[in-house]
C-alpha cells in the first residue's frame, strides 16, 4: 500500500482515492493522510463510496497542504502527541463545507472563510462533512514567538482585512508551487507566520486594550523597517513614533515582550532569511548588515534561538537544497477556492 514519504528539502506530492479500487480507498486514505499530516483521519461514510484528495507541499521548516473528503473524522491522541518529536502549530482553514473541531475543552465550528490554529501537543479532534480544507504546519517556536503564549484555540476571520491578505498569499503559494525553490517557499511562509501572528494576537485582545494594541502594531512595524540600524533602541523607536518609552514598554509588555527582545527577534529573523539566500555573505558582514554589534553577539543569539550557529545553519540548509536554480517568485493574488489540487 502506498504511503506518504518523508518531506524532502522541497517536495510536492498529491494523492487521490481515484487511484485505487473502491474497496481499498479507506485503507489508502488512512495511511496517506496520517503520514502526511501527523493526524489519524478515518473516513466516516461508506467505504465503497468514499472519495478524498490530498496535496502536500513541504520543506524542512514548513508544510502546506490541502485535503478534500466526502466525510472524515480526524484526531490526535495523547499517545500520538507525546510520540511526535515535532512541536508544531497547524493553521486549518475551510474552503468549502464545514469543519467541527475540539481542542483544550472547546468545540468550535469552522465554516467557509474561517480558520483555526491548532497545537500539536494537545488532544485534538475534527470532523469534516463534504469539506475542502487547507493546512499550514508551522514550527512551534516560530509561532509562539509571535503569539507570546497566547495559545488558546480561536476562530480567525480570513474573509476581510489582514485575514483576507493572508488567504490571498496562501492561495498564491499554492498556485505558484511548481515555480518555487525551497528558499522561495520558506521566505513566503516566514512572512505568512508574521501576518498570522498579528491576526491571532489582534483577535485575542480585549477591546479595552485597543490603544496599546495600536502602539504595539506601530512599534512592530517600525522595528521591521529599521531592524538593520545598529543604533535602533527602544528609546530611539519611541522618539521616532512620538510616544514615551514607557508607553512602548507597556504596549509590548502586554504582548509578552520588550523593545530589546523585539529588536533582537526581528534581526534574527532577517539573518535567518538571508542565510537561505543563494548570495553568499561573510557572517561578520551579515551581522553588521542586520544591526548586530559583532559576529559573536549574532552567533550567541542565533544559537539560543535556532539551536545552531549561523555557519552551521547555512551549511545544513545548503546541503539539503535540491538540484536546480531558484526561479523568481511571482506576485499575483488568486482566489483560494479556485486553485486546483
Amino acid at each position: 500500500m502506498s504511503t506518504a514519504p518523508p518531506v524532502s528539502p522541497y517536495s510536492i506530492d498529491s494523492w487521490t482515492t481515484d487511484d485505487v479500487r473502491p474497496p481499498e480507498r479507506v485503507e489508502y486514505w488512512m495511511s496517506v493522510v496520517s503520514a502526511a499530516t501527523r493526524y489519524r483521519v478515518d473516513p466516516a461514510c461508506s467505504p465503497g463510496t468514499f472519495r478524498g484528495r490530498v496535496l502536500r507541499i513541504g520543506t524542512v521548516a514548513y508544510t502546506l497542504g490541502r485535503a478534500s473528503a466526502d466525510c472524515a473524522q480526524g484526531h490526535r491522541t495523547a499517545a500520538m502527541a507525546s510520540a511526535d518529536p515535532h512541536d508544531s502549530r497547524t493553521l486549518m482553514w475551510t474552503i468549502r463545507g464545514e469543519m467541527l473541531v475540539r481542542q483544550d475543552g472547546q468545540e468550535l465550528r469552522v465554516g467557509p472563510g474561517a480558520a483555526f490554529l491548532a497545537s500539536s501537543n494537545s488532544l485534538f479532534e475534527a470532523k469534516l462533512d463534504h469539506a475542502d480544507i487547507a493546512l499550514l504546519t508551522i514550527p512551534g517556536a516560530e509561532m509562539d514567538n509571535r503569539l507570546r503564549r497566547r495559545s488558546a484555540p480561536q476562530i480567525l476571520d480570513i474573509n476581510r482585512g489582514l485575514g483576507r491578505v493572508l488567504a490571498g498569499m496562501l492561495a498564491e503559494l499554492f498556485a505558484q508551487r511548481a515555480h518555487l525553490s525551497a528558499a522561495d517557499f520558506d521566505a513566503v511562509c516566514d512572512r505568512l507566520v508574521d501576518l498570522l501572528g498579528m491576526l491571532a494576537v489582534g483577535d485575542d485582545r480585549p477591546v479595552t486594550e485597543g490603544g496599546l494594541v495600536g502602539v504595539e502594531a506601530m512599534a512592530r512595524r517600525y522595528v521591521r523597517e529599521h531592524a538593520t540600524d545598529p543604533g535602533l533602541t527602544g528609546a530611539t523607536m519611541a522618539h521616532a513614533l512620538g510616544w514615551s518609552l514607557r508607553q512602548v514598554q507597556l504596549a509590548l509588555q502586554q504582548a509578552g515582550t520588550t523593545p530589546r527582545e523585539l529588536i533582537r527577534d526581528e534581526r534574527l529573523a532577517l539573518v535567518h532569511e538571508r542565510l537561505r539566500s543563494p548570495v553568499h555573505l561573510v557572517i561578520g558582514d551579515l551581522a553588521q548588515r542586520c544591526g548586530f554589534s559583532s559576529n559573536s553577539v549574532l552567533s550567541t543569539a542565533f544559537r539560543q534561538r535556532y539551536g545552531m550557529s549561523p555557519r552551521e545553519f547555512r551549511a545544513y540548509y545548503l546541503a539539503n537544497q535540491p538540484a536546480g536554480a531558484s526561479q523568481p517568485l511571482r506576485s499575483a493574488i488568486a482566489h483560494l477556492a479556485a486553485v486546483p489540487h
